[in-house]
């Protein structure tokens, strides 16, 4: 008999991204999945202690953090130097907590004063300033940057005074307070480069970079210029936060993760084949983040290299390679074999993924079966607050977090595809007034979206309605149905009576569909 658990999580698991210093402003990253709905995941689909917990698309480490914080082994793979340096210092414990305030306080006596100083300055004052210590310059940017080497990115303020406070930094004896102050700087390097902006009313301090909020290396008009040891002094009360929680929740646990640089689709190269009870992660959607071109700037100050052959083998689609849809579909079918391949029979992979596009779910689905997992359900997760996937890209990345639960099986059921049938958009149309007749208020784009595309999924709809040419949902949308742009909600139009006709039958049963497979 099985030791897994036969049914997935069928309900959404109410978000408290806040409400651990771990992860919740220790440092910048491109996405990061609330932690408790990680850990609920964990405990339902690998309940067992010692059990082995995989994210093969690591990223600021949530999923293999919260593992090790429930007592687990977690194993956290990832391209990307600085998303294996974050998880790595969010995650050490036990440390000397008066070792790094003795630290911070020798950091204090040496930089300070000379930072200020340089800030009391005038512009031309500023120029002819002597330069004390490196900082990285001679650096391409990604080709879709406002700015063409790495060293435009920064005022002459901002040169002297990060290369001063990185240079001082390098020279602690104690390696892992020394690693942890690297990660208080590159945290700081966020908020001290030209793309860095507030949003108008609020206060300087309380803005984003350019590169985290639209993905790409803008230099807004009007920049703000913050003070970098007020910025790094703050980055380390945070830091000082995350280590008490850490040396608590996890201890001697850090011992119980592995950290590993590499890419998805070479798993096997480390990990014992049918040794993960469990995998949670988040792949990159299609072309929406450029993981490594965006981490140029922390990879080049904190001096870890990406070779070309990393960026062969992210998985995204365009970026500095111009990666096509179809070298996308098949990095991600090579690492959904991968993880089938490191899975225990019968264990359980969760995907977090999120797109209007019915080609990129196609790619998932039909990668995921390929590999020869079972497909149980869609759970529509409701977020903490609009993603930054969502603020940069609002017409193709859903508010809500869908996530796809499968099985690892011997005999995989495969969903039936309706290759050719004819009927995809009276069936779209169907589905669509049913889910706005049960909802007399309308619905809002991303709640439809969500209700949508799982049902699609489940009646094998993907890939017929993408011959069909329905790709683009939305648009087919606007032709049938009444979008009310004051509520921004979605009705059947007000002159058009919904018929009688019969729908297509779902059997709901708590939130979870029932599936046509064969």
């Amino acid at each position: 008999m099985s030791k897994f658990v036969t049914t997935p999580i069928v309900d959404s698991v109410p978000p408290r991204k806040q409400s651990v210093k771990r992860h919740f402003g220790s440092h910048p990253y491109f996405t990061r999945r609330p932690w408790n709905v990680v850990q609920a995941y964990i405990k339902h689909f690998a309940p067992n202690p010692q059990a082995l917990v995989l994210d093969p698309f690591g990223g600021s480490g949530v999923t293999a953090i919260e593992a090790i914080v429930l007592g687990q082994q977690g194993i956290h793979v990832d391209l990307n130097p600085l998303s294996n340096f974050i998880c790595q210092q969010i995650a050490i414990a036990p440390v000397d907590i008066s070792a790094l305030r003795n630290t911070f306080l020798k950091l204090t006596d040496v930089c300070r004063d000379y930072i200020n100083h340089i800030y009391s300055l005038s512009l031309d004052a500023v120029l002819q300033e002597k330069e004390r210590a490196w900082y990285p310059t001679s650096i391409d940017l990604p080709k879709n940057a406002d700015a063409p080497k790495i060293e435009n990115l920064f005022t002459r303020r901002q040169q002297l005074s990060l290369g001063w406070l990185y240079h001082n930094i390098c020279q602690i004896r104690d390696a892992t307070i020394r690693d942890l102050m690297r990660f208080a700087f590159s945290a700081t390097l966020n908020k001290c480069n030209l793309t860095y902006s507030t949003t108008k009313g609020r206060s300087e301090g309380r803005g984003n970079s350019g590169i985290m909020h639209t993905y790409r290396y803008w230099l807004p008009q009007n920049p703000v210029e913050l003070n970098v040891w007020n910025e790094f002094q703050q980055k380390f009360k945070n830091l000082l936060a995350v280590k008490k929680e850490t040396n608590q929740v996890i201890g001697r646990n850090y011992e119980r993760l592995r950290i590993l640089h590499g890419s998805a689709t070479q798993l096997t190269n480390w990990i014992e084949e049918a040794s993960v009870d469990y995998i949670f992660t988040d792949p990159p959607y299609g072309s929406h983040i450029a993981y490594l071109d965006l981490s140029t700037m922390w990879n080049a100050w904190l001096g870890f290299d990406v070779s070309v052959e990393d960026k062969k083998l992210e998985a995204i689609e365009g970026g500095d390679l111009d990666k096509s849809l179809d070298e996308y579909a098949r990095l991600l079918q090579e690492s959904m074999e991968q993880m089938q391949r490191v899975l225990k029979k019968d264990a359980w992979l969760s995907i977090v993924f999120a797109h209007k596009d019915l080609s990129y779910w196609n790619v998932l689905i039909e990668g995921a079966q390929d590999a020869g997992f079972e497909y149980a359900n869609t759970v529509v997760q409701e977020s903490f607050q609009f993603s930054r996937h969502k603020r940069a890209n609002p017409n193709s990345v859903l508010s809500g977090e869908l996530i796809l639960n499968l099985r690892k099986k011997t005999k995989p059921r495969r969903i039936q595809f309706n290759n050719g049938r004819g009927g995809e958009r009276q069936v779209i149309t169907e589905q669509v007034e049913h889910l706005l007749s049960v909802n007399e208020l309308g619905l809002a784009t991303e709640d439809l979206f969500n209700r949508l595309i799982p049902r699609l999924l489940e009646h094998g709809l993907l890939k017929s309605a993408k011959t069909a040419k329905l790709l683009d949902i939305q648009a087919y949308l606007q032709e049938t149905f009444y979008f009310d742009p004051e509520s921004s909600r979605w009705f059947i139009s007000p002159n058009v009576a919904v018929k009688g006709r019969e729908l297509i039958a779902l059997q709901e049963n708590n939130g979870q569909l029932s599936l046509g497979l064969k």
